[in-house]
């Protein structure tokens, strides 16, 4: 009875043993599983990078277009203060059709 916990101890030893050496072997040789998953992890992160650039450079262009318009369009014409200054305004030559 008391060479029961040693030989279970032996045979999980052993396994574990067994288990690390096949892990060992199928990192060295991957199948043709492996190597098509690997490959499709690289293009999904690929394809990742790819949206990821876009989203950060979106920012940058809409700044830049944003300075664009900004630069185009004068000073803005300011509001008239009262109903009467609405009415001279409206008589300026500029204004006029």
């Amino acid at each position: 009875m008391w060479l029961v916990i040693p030989a279970a101890v032996g045979i999980f030893v052993l396994r574990t043993v067994l288990i690390a050496r096949k892990l060992k072997l199928a990192a060295k040789m991957p199948s043709a599983a492996d190597v098509r998953a690997l490959r499709e992890a690289k293009r999904a992160l690929r394809v990742h990078r790819e949206h990821l650039e876009d989203a950060v450079a979106a920012p940058k262009q809409h700044l830049a277009a944003a300075k664009g318009l900004s630069r185009l369009n004068g000073p803005r014409a300011r509001a008239p203060s009262t109903g009467m200054d609405a009415m001279v305004e409206d008589f300026l030559p500029e204004r006029r059709l």
